[in-house]
C-alpha cells in the first residue's frame, strides 16, 4: 500500500448540518465549517462532546451530507449519490464501540464482509484480510470468535476490516474511548505505524489531548465551529484551557518543571518528555 503526501485530499468548504429533533426543533451541529487534508497526513480534530466532531466524520464519508456547503473526497463531491461507493472505499470510518461494527461470528469473514461487497476475486480478498490482521497483530487469531476478545483485541478487527478494503483514509471516530490504558497504546500504535510506514491519511477524532498530541495537523472544535487550527503548537493555546479541554499531559508537566528551574525544551508527548529529562540527567 503506498499513499503520496502533498495533495489536497479532504475538502470542506463552508460546510453547515443540521440534525431535525422534530418538527420545530433543530441541532446545528457544524457551522460554516472549512478545512482541507492532505495525503500522508496524521490529523486530530479535537473538542468535547457535542462540540460536532463525530458529525464531521460521518459527512467525511457520505453517510451525511451537508445541509449548506461542500464536502469533495479526491475532488468527488459526497453530495453525489453516484460517487458514494468510490468515496466511501476511499475513506474508512472506525466507530467507538467495536461491537457494533462486527458481523460475523469469525474473525477472518468478519474481516472479509468489506471485500466480498467490493466484488472482489476470492484469492484477492483472502490477500487483503491476511494483510489486514497482520498489520493489527492478529492473525493468529484468525479462526476464532470476535466475542472472546477484548475490547483493544475487538477494536484491532474492526481496524483490520477497514484495511481490507484499503482505503487512502481512514478515520478513527473516539476509537480508543472504551478502552483501558493498555488497549489505547495498542491502538495507537497501530495507527502510527500505518501512517509512518504505510503513509496513509489518518484522521483522529478524540478528546484526549494525549493522542492529539501525536498528529502533524490539529483542528479544534467548539459548538460546531472550527475555532483553532494549526501544528502542535496549538496544544499551548489558551484556548484549550478555557473550554476545559486542557493540555496534554506532557506539556503540563513540562511546563511545571521548567517553574522548577530545569531547562526542558519543546515538548508535547510522553516519549519526548522522558528524552528530555533523560538528557538532562
Amino acid at each position: 500500500m503506498c499513499y503520496y503526501i502533498g495533495m489536497s485530499f479532504i475538502n470542506f468548504d463552508n460546510v453547515s448540518f443540521t440534525y431535525s429533533a422534530g418538527t420545530q426543533n433543530e441541532i446545528r451541529a457544524v457551522k460554516n465549517l472549512s478545512l482541507s487534508i492532505e495525503e500522508g497526513e496524521f490529523v486530530a480534530l479535537v473538542g468535547h462532546n457535542g462540540s460536532g466532531k463525530s458529525t464531521v466524520a460521518k459527512l467525511m464519508n457520505g453517510l451525511l451530507t451537508p445541509r449548506t456547503g461542500k464536502v469533495t473526497v479526491n475532488g468527488l463531491d459526497t453530495a453525489d449519490k453516484k460517487s458514494l461507493f468510490e468515496i466511501r472505499k476511499n475513506v474508512g470510518v472506525v466507530f467507538q464501540n467495536p461491537d457494533n461494527q462486527m458481523v460475523a461470528t469469525i474473525i477472518e469473514d468478519d474481516v472479509a464482509f468489506g471485500p466480498e461487497n467490493l466484488g472482489l476475486d476470492p484469492k484477492e480478498i483472502r490477500s487483503r484480510v491476511d494483510f489486514a490482521l497482520k498489520c493489527v497483530d492478529m492473525y493468529d487469531y484468525r479462526e476464532g470468535a470476535p466475542f472472546r476478545l477484548s475490547g483493544g483485541q475487538k477494536q484491532r478487527i474492526a481496524i483490520a476490516g477497514v484495511l481490507a478494503i484499503k482505503p487512502r483514509v481512514m478515520v478513527l471516530d473516539e476509537s480508543t474511548s472504551m478502552l483501558d490504558p493498555q488497549g489505547k497504546k495498542e491502538i495507537m500504535d497501530i495507527v502510527l505505524r500505518l501512517n509512518r510506514e504505510e503513509r496513509m491519511t489518518v484522521i483522529m477524532i478524540t478528546h484526549f489531548m494525549d493522542e492529539a498530541a501525536l498528529a502533524d495537523k490539529i483542528f479544534v472544535m467548539e459548538d460546531g465551529e472550527l475555532v483553532l487550527s494549526g501544528g502542535k503548537e496549538v496544544l499551548k493555546s489558551p484556548r484549550l484551557a478555557q473550554n476545559g479541554l486542557g493540555y496534554p499531559p506532557a506539556v503540563s508537566l513540562a511546563k511545571r518543571l521548567r517553574e522548577g528551574g530545569m531547562d526542558i525544551g519543546e515538548v508535547y508527548t510522553d516519549d519526548e518528555l522522558v528524552e528530555e529529562i533523560c538528557r538532562l540527567l
